[in-house]
């Protein structure tokens, strides 16, 4: 500028300058070369540690992490290794960058550069993950103690992390990457530290943080975008979800405006929604919020596969079903009775029930235990969960959770053979609400609707 100013117009092209020339300036003393890959190499994991532990405890990460077949015998190492509950998180940094060439657009160079910064990354952990899943291999952290894991390890997460903008990862690692189908592997998540940095800030607690990673994993091939920010903006703004007749969805860059200025509030202090506007703004004072965060808050592998299904719901599902448990509670509060509500998900093949009582434990158990075995035996669900609530509906006094395989068995048709079919959400939720009620009236000497083989009148009558 005239006054001897400098005046950027593209503020963030300045900004990758400022964080790449350095390397370019110490590359050139070749002596010195080694040591600058390995202090990005060491910088890349201790940065993902370091944000991975605000979300997790830090107790729950660990770095380096060395595999051993034998006493003697090294199979491999872990960068970054996280275990909440019965869930991994694998992750393997990277120092490759992109060269010049392959900046250029040379073919073959960014294919090289790929393999070499991502591909290996991936293959590194898959072997790491196959190692977790064996019983046999031993876990040594960097102090020499021996970690345990879960007895039963539910999901391993993949992380391939580089430690530079890397342009076009997201497309790159849908043409390129070279994947094995594993059970309990999910597919990997490739992103540079940014992103990492970005998800960690957002996303700070382990259920809202392995929730969207779970998501992000099983949509990896109904989902495009020209980066992970894109999509995580999405996310943070309509709740990830895609219909499961839906090929392939291309989200568009705008999604990520709320997320730009709530890291430039962050980050800069500027004036502005520190926040974006969505589901981190929305559920929390909600009775399902609660429920959350109350799972987040006691980790036990019965409760994690719970928190992913509640935190799938439309915010719509979640406002309703909320004023359902809501308004239980404001009948046992009224009469002091059970009263109870049923959502049954067919696409996920699992569904949840909640009981609104004030019961001693050891009546109330085993009633949502035996009126959950039943309803999960009726709808042939995978997954059924139960939550019993107290008459003053703010916190969760025991949960349920049945998570073996539906499998017939003639005791059980008995057992269910006057349960009533649950009625879609929407109706369900109008007629617990006093919209509409149940089309079908069960008499009082009627077999109650709940399959236990008494008397309405007897039964759940008793708790209406």
């Amino acid at each position: 500028m005239p006054d001897g100013e400098f005046l950027s117009l593209q503020s963030y092209s300045l900004a990758e300058t400022i964080y790449e020339s350095p390397f370019y300036w110490m590359a050139r003393d070749k002596a010195y070369l080694p040591t600058l890959d390995k202090n990005r190499g060491d910088f890349t994991e201790m940065f993902v540690a370091e944000r991975l532990g605000l979300v997790f405890g830090a107790d729950r990460v660990y770095l380096n992490v060395d595999i051993f077949e034998t006493k003697a015998a090294k199979v491999s190492d872990i960068d970054v290794l996280v275990v909440w509950g019965d869930r991994v998180v694998i992750v393997q940094a990277k120092s490759k960058r992109l060269t010049l060439e392959a900046r250029k657009g040379n073919d073959q160079s960014i294919r090289d550069d790929f393999k070499k910064a991502v591909q290996a990354a991936y293959d590194q952990g898959i072997t790491c993950a196959k190692c977790l899943l064996d019983k046999r291999r031993k876990l040594v952290l960097a102090d020499g103690s021996e970690l345990a894991l879960p007895t039963d390890i539910r999901e391993v997460y993949l992380f391939c992390v580089v430690s530079d903008h890397y342009p076009a990862l997201s497309f790159q690692a849908r043409q390129f990457l070279q994947t094995e189908n594993i059970d309990c592997v999910q597919a990997p998540l490739v992103m540079d530290v940014f992103a990492i940095d970005v998800m960690t800030e957002m996303l700070q607690t382990p259920l809202q943080f392995l929730s969207y990673v779970n998501r992000r994993a099983n949509y990896a091939e109904q989902i495009m975008a020209s980066h992970e920010l894109t999509v995580l903006g999405y996310h943070l703004k309509q709740n990830l979800w895609v219909q499961g007749d839906v090929d392939l969805m291309q989200i568009g860059d705008d999604f990520t405006a709320g997320l730009d200025v709530a890291m430039a509030v962050r980050r800069t202090g500027i004036q502005g929604a520190a926040t974006p506007d969505g589901i981190l703004t929305r559920f929390g004072s909600t009775t399902i919020g609660r429920v959350v965060k109350e799972i987040e808050a006691r980790p036990e592998p019965a409760t994690i596969d719970l928190g992913f299904m509640l935190l799938e719901m439309s915010e719509q599902a979640i406002t309703e079903i909320s004023h359902v448990v809501d308004r239980l509670a404001a009948r046992t509060r009224a009469d002091g009775k059970v009263h109870d509500a049923s959502f049954a998900y067919s696409e996920s093949g699992s569904g949840i029930t909640f009981h609104c009582n004030d019961e001693p434990t050891h009546v109330a158990l085993p009633r949502l235990q035996s009126y959950c075995q039943r309803r999960k035996y009726k709808q042939k669900a995978a997954k059924w969960f139960g939550l019993c609530m107290g008459s003053d509906g703010q916190n969760v006094r025991f949960g349920v959770s049945l998570t073996y395989p539906w499998a017939p068995d003639a005791d059980m048709d008995e057992r269910t053979r006057n349960m009533l079919t649950p009625m879609p959400i929407d109706q369900g939720l109008r007629a617990v609400l006093g919209k509409r009620e149940r089309p079908k009236k069960v008499g009082r000497n009627d077999p109650c609707p709940c399959g236990s083989g008494r008397k309405y009148k007897k039964c759940c009558l008793i708790g209406s």
